[in-house]
């Protein structure tokens, strides 16, 4: 007797004894850790759904990368493990299911999948002139895990409904990780004391993925089509979302939304007037805010010209730039060896370099410090070509016809905007969030180029028999 099983006819015998090995795995990492027990289930019940259906895999999977503080115990992260066995379920039934196959995603994103293979391999070979392999190693295997997302979101996102389902999820994370966060302060002996974490559990990545959920919120309202119940909600969602924002206190979450309103201006289109009174409105409430509702200490440390040591960061990234500008000192190493590039000229903080190693605090410059000219310019190309899909994506459907997929499009762009201004401040190579809003490009153009334009008869075009026009009453 055999049962059939992602594609595969497997005997009923081999699958019992799989699920009976599983569930022990589950019951062990109970008996050492509860939470591990948890996390193991979670993470099987992930891998089930993955195999049943892609894409609801991946929309469970996108609500539990918000999830990062509920699923953490110490340096254990459980979304990372969840990740590891989503993406391993994936990769198993590539060879079986025609729509998950890797080479749809390759031939469809040939420049894409070139910087993202040359990223990975540059960041792989990196340990052989780094300090320290081994963690050299262990980041090319982190961003091996973020880029999966990429083409395993292309092949769970096949129709318009399961892209709506996908940024519904993010909005629905980021909302729950605001509401988490005004449900548990923050406890005074932290550092981030006073400060919105949410369960991203930092405060500027909470703000970033916040700043991008915003715009994300008003193309899920055009994709409900006018249901003023979906423009009721939305609106509330947005509230929530723009209070949780500024109650992170964080420069770099203010500077992204700020970047996302003026890129709304920009880019608006036809909805530009909109952006214009909505960057007016947001600018207003922002300052009065901070000037009239929130405490002293907020207040302070948004107006502040304290850069928190990430001047002296900057300076000291730049030596070691200067020192190694091709191949870098490999990947993850900066926040390794930056502190010995502290004595040399120039006044620095040390607190922040030597008692307190800090990465980089740029995505940027985090990979050219850590990678090079060559890993820098992969990783402006990885996350320039899906900005630029989606641009054109939206250009498609506004030539269409396709108001609303135009409208989700657009503030796609825009979501992509407020991760990438943030991340001048922020190191989020490894962010999530980001990659899956970087998967968002590719898909959102191919349903562009299937698209059907919608053609609207106007009445004047409409003709009687007797050559008279049906519209207006006159000759045809």
């Amino acid at each position: 007797m055999t049962v059939a099983a992602a594609g595969l006819r497997l005997p009923s015998a081999w699958l019992a004894a799989a699920a009976a090995l599983c569930c022990l795995l589950v019951g062990v990492a109970a008996g050492v850790n509860p939470q591990y027990g948890v996390l193991a289930a979670v993470g099987l019940v992930l891998a089930g759904v993955v195999i049943a259906d892609v894409t609801i895999g991946y929309v469970l999977f996108t609500i539990a990368s918000f999830l990062d503080v509920l699923s953490a115990s110490g340096s254990f992260s459980g979304t990372k493990v969840i990740g590891m066995i989503v993406a391993g379920s994936w990769l198993a039934q590539m060879a079986t299911r025609k729509h998950v196959r890797l080479r749809s995603f390759i031939a469809d994103n040939r420049a894409l999948t070139i910087s993202m293979v040359g990223l990975l391999t540059w960041a792989a070979i990196s340990f052989a002139w780094a300090q320290y392999p081994g963690t050299a190693l262990g980041g090319a295997g982190r961003y091996a895990l973020e880029m999966v997302l990429l083409p395993m979101g292309y092949a769970a996102m096949r129709e318009r409904r399961h892209l709506v389902w996908v940024v519904g999820a993010f909005a629905f994370g980021a909302l729950f990780s605001a509401l988490y966060g005004f449900a548990h302060p923050t406890a005074a002996t932290s550092g981030f004391s006073g400060r919105l974490t949410g369960t991203i559990g930092d405060p500027n990545a909470e703000a970033t993925v916040m700043a991008a959920a915003l715009p994300l919120v008003l193309g899920l309202i055009a994709a409900a089509r006018g249901s003023a119940r979906a423009r009721l909600i939305g609106g509330v969602c947005m509230l929530l979302l723009f209070v949780g924002l500024v109650t992170t206190v964080s420069r770099e979450g203010i500077l992204a939304l700020g970047a996302v309103l003026v890129a709304a201006v920009v880019f608006g289109g036809r909805w530009r007037g909109r952006a214009s009174a909505l960057l007016l409105v947001a600018g207003v409430l922002t300052v009065g805010y901070f000037f009239v509702l929130a405490p002293l200490s907020a207040r302070q440390r948004i107006t502040s010209s304290s850069s928190s040591g990430r001047t002296s960061i900057w300076t000291v990234a730049g030596r070691v730039v200067a020192a190694h500008p091709i191949f870098g000192v490999g990947t993850d190493n900066f926040i390794l060896v930056e502190r010995q590039y502290v004595g040399q000229p120039g006044l620095v903080n040390a607190l922040y370099l030597i008692r307190e190693p800090k990465v980089a605090h740029n995505t940027y410059l985090e990979a050219l410090v850590d990678l090079g000219i060559p890993g820098a310019a992969a990783t402006i190309l990885v996350l320039a070509i899906p900005l630029v899909a989606a641009i054109r994506a939206a250009w498609m459907f506004e030539r269409f016809g396709q108001t609303d997929m135009e409208l989700l499009a657009r503030t796609v762009v825009l979501a992509l905007v407020a991760v990438y201004a943030a991340s001048f401040f922020v190191s989020n190579q490894y962010l999530k969030s980001l990659w899956i809003l970087l998967a968002l490009g590719p898909v959102l153009h191919r349903l562009a180029r299937d698209a059907t334009p919608r053609v609207v008869l106007r009445p004047v075009d409409r003709v009687a028999p007797d050559g008279r026009s049906l519209a207006s009453g006159a000759p045809g």
